[in-house]
């Protein structure tokens, strides 16, 4: 049987997980990780598209990956989703009623589009309620012609927040109202799940590397040691007289406001209240950040270990997936894409 693939292609890396199922459980068949040069490898030059096709390949080389299905995510700012109430349909009119409900929230012409759909409940009279995803067909052009370049068959090309729904409802179930945030890079991906469904998502324009630059800029330090100290001390007021903490509070008081905003925005539109928030990314191990986070916010706040429900044990791991697991949950999600 061939190996299920989670490719999250990111700016500043490349995460990979391999997923086969065995019986009823799932089982990890290998996980890797590559740096990249953290630039606009969406642009569609060809050589971009070779050095990143080059990473890609190497990469599943030393994994020792081959003859796999792969679903790779869709940057999150490069979608637009929107919840869309629909009459009773037939499946195959589904996407023809999106397609002409997206003119109100598509700003782009619907022919230069390509739309998705997950949906959410239909209700006893047989109305629906629809995540639609809308995503330009350049972008998925680009994806194509990447992985055509790869040599690996795609299976998918999906949401990251389709990825991160699907992960957090193994590892915490379906039976709460329930806040996401993937921490990017460049950007933070927002996901509030009802009952294991998606009703709202949103994009912060900050992530790690926001983080990173608010230290090198308040302590005057090169990125690289700014980082360095991030990962060390993060939030931890006891640690270097709190000048860490202190100087990352910028980014972290408007990320936690932006959170603020969706939880109580969550709360008035669909009268529940969210008691978890769930952090996965590269800056959710951030030293104090969850605790933090938890205080601002009055809600409990969890890192994501996203490889609660697969085991783990056939495998020599090259990273430590108890401290650094959530940084490969959106691969988690993707590689479960074909498997739960």
């Amino acid at each position: 049987m061939k190996d299920f693939l989670g490719i999250d292609v990111g700016r500043g890396s490349i995460k990979i997980v391999a997923l086969s199922k065995e019986a009823e459980s799932l089982e990890l068949r290998g996980i890797g990780e590559t740096q990249t040069n953290n630039t606009d490898w969406t642009s569609g030059d060809n050589k971009q598209i070779k050095e990143l096709a080059s990473d890609i390949k190497l990469l599943l080389r030393d994994m020792k990956l081959k003859d796999s299905f792969a679903a790779v995510s869709l940057p999150e700012n490069e979608v637009i989703s929107r919840l869309v109430k629909l009459p009773p349909l037939k499946k195959n009119e589904i996407k023809e009623a999106l397609r002409f409900e997206a003119e109100t929230f598509v700003p782009y012409p619907l022919d230069e589009v390509s739309i998705d759909y997950d949906v959410v409940e239909e209700d006893e009279a047989g109305r629906l309620l629809v995540f639609a995803i809308a995503a330009k067909n350049n972008l998925i052009q680009y994806y194509l012609k990447l992985f055509k370049s790869v040599g690996v068959e795609l299976l998918s090309l999906e949401s990251s927040s389709l990825a991160i729904k699907r992960v957090a409802n193994q590892v915490v179930g379906t039976e709460s109202h329930v806040l996401l945030m993937d921490i990017g890079e460049k950007y933070s991906s927002v996901v509030c799940l009802n009952k294991g469904q998606i009703y709202y998502t949103r994009t912060i324009p900050a992530g790690g590397e926001s983080l990173t630059r608010s230290i090198s800029v308040n302590l005057g330090l090169d990125m690289v040691s700014a980082e360095e100290y991030k990962k060390a001390y993060g939030m931890n007021p006891l640690e270097l007289e709190g000048k860490i903490k202190n100087a990352v509070l910028p980014v972290f008081n408007s990320i936690a406001e932006e959170l603020r905003k969706t939880i109580v925005s969550y709360r008035e539109e669909w009268q529940n209240s969210i008691g978890l928030l769930i952090l996965s990314g590269g800056g959710a191990n951030m030293p104090g950040f969850a605790e933090e986070l938890t205080k601002v916010l009055g809600i409990e706040v969890q890192v994501m270990q996203p490889f609660l429900r697969v085991d783990t044990t056939k495998l020599v791991l090259p990273v430590d997936i108890n401290s650094e697991g959530c940084r490969f949950a959106l691969a988690v999600g993707l590689a479960m894409r074909g498997l739960v």
